[in-house]
């Protein structure tokens, strides 16, 4: 009997912990916290034409939410409810014990909860997405309730949906279905389901966006990017396509690869006038065929450029280039007004900057130490083999399944692409707190 009532109570203490950091989280962040790419989608959302820039999903849900109440508010409840309700739904499961505790306290006192939940991006949304869809897996498999099976499709979908290669996710997550007991048809189903829902709506909103070639011309981006890198550390690589259907881009990127190219990320290179210039008069096909050159023809030379910028991603080196803290409203000043937002940063932004900026030097904002958190996690669980568990190893292997695709389409350290691996490793740290039943 006091077995049983210490396990509701530390139940009933790692609930509240979690509620009250989401209301703290809410106090310092809410309506939501908007840099460029926030506001742009909020526009889009708005008006009901999608940038082809972006994927059209998250503004699509922008949209919808900004017409019950003007802002970001209600899709900032909507995000971070799909963590929080992952993480009750989890403590709801099985017995729990005084580590349970311990653990929901070290969650909402990261950046990861406090603040980064409070930023109104894709990447969020995406994480929170995943992580709600393997824990209704994982409710799934303990209760057989079928709403839970419903559920996890919806939420996984999504999270491919705003976040184009968390695809790898779905197939991770059929697997953890079927797996346990075997089911394979219902792990298949599951799989073409939520593959045809993740796609469908994506191809459903494209055809409302603004028929720019959004998705083609960072594909170009992101192979002038790697032809940069090859450049920069072989000057005197030969490029013999691009010489000779595009021989003006060929001379302006050898001048500036040498100095406009980082590992860190691709604004420099990006944002200079004559790069831009010629990325928009390039022949058709003729940015593919040299990358497919570089590829084909110095295989070494472009897998040590990609393993830099993975690298970049991975380890975030600079606090500042790898923006470890977004605080507060920036854009464009025409759309903030027209969109009711005003810019700046509040009291309680600051504050928030203040504290994530208390953990920028400590192992707490290293991917490499939560995924190897995870990895221990899931052998641990993997060896536990009860229900749920392998709902929970799922997520677990998609986070280090997504974060192994950055290998090849990082062009940035942003330290927000990789927050699925870390919410992902805080996620199956509290579900392995639970006791054995």
């Amino acid at each position: 009997m006091r077995s049983g009532a210490a396990e509701v109570t530390a139940r009933k203490a790692a609930s509240a912990i979690l509620l009250g950091g989401f209301a703290v989280m809410l106090a310092l962040t809410a309506p939501g916290q908007l840099t460029y790419d926030s506001v742009q989608q909020l526009a889009s959302g708005r008006s009901g034409a999608y940038n082809s820039w972006h994927p059209p999903v998250m503004a699509w849900l922008l949209g919808v939410f900004d017409a019950m109440v003007p802002g970001t508010l209600v899709f900032l409840l909507f995000q971070t409810l799909l963590l929080l309700g992952a993480l009750l739904v989890l403590l709801s499961l099985k017995p729990r014990s005084t580590s349970t505790v311990l653990v929901a306290l070290a969650i909402v006192l990261t950046p990861q909860f406090l603040m980064f939940q409070g930023q109104i991006w894709k990447d969020i949304l995406g994480a929170n997405a995943a992580i709600a869809g393997f824990t209704a897996l994982a409710a799934f498999a303990k209760t057989e309730r079928r709403r839970w099976l419903v559920a996890a499709a919806l939420l996984l979908a999504l999270a491919a949906g705003v976040r184009q290669n968390a695809v790898v996710l779905l197939p991770v997550a059929a697997l953890a279905l079927a797996w346990p007991r075997k089911r394979w048809l219902l792990g298949l189903g599951f799989l073409i389901v939520t593959l045809a829902l993740g796609i469908g709506t994506s191809l459903w909103l494209v055809a409302r966006s603004d028929g720019g070639d959004g998705a083609a011309a960072q594909v170009r981006l992101g192979q002038a990017y790697d032809l940069a890198g090859a450049l920069a550390r072989d000057p005197t690589l030969p490029l013999p396509s691009l010489t000779t259907e595009d021989p003006s881009f060929e001379k302006v990127l050898r001048q500036k690869s040498p100095v406009l190219y980082t590992p860190l990320r691709n604004d420099p290179f990006a944002a200079d006038p004559a790069i831009n210039h010629e990325l928009s008069n390039v022949p058709e096909g003729a940015m593919g065929r040299a990358w497919k050159g570089l590829v084909i023809n110095h295989p070494f030379l472009y897998l040590r450029l990609r393993m830099a910028a993975f690298g970049a991603v991975l380890t975030t080196p600079d606090s500042a280039v790898c923006h470890f803290s977004h605080n507060g409203i920036e854009g464009p000043p025409d759309l903030l007004r027209q969109l009711g937002l005003t810019p700046g940063k509040r009291p309680q932004d600051r504050a928030m900057a203040n504290y994530a900026h208390l953990f920028f030097a400590t192992p707490v904002y290293s991917h490499i130490l939560w995924g190897a958190l995870a990895l221990m996690l899931l052998v641990l669980l993997l060896r536990r083999g009860e229900p749920g568990d392998a709902a929970i190893a799922g997520l677990l292997v998609g986070a280090l399944v997504f974060t192994v695709t950055f290998a090849a389409i990082s062009i940035a350290c942003d330290y927000r692409y990789l927050i699925l691996l870390d919410l992902a490793a805080m996620t199956g740290a509290l579900h392995w707190t639970a006791k054995k039943v």
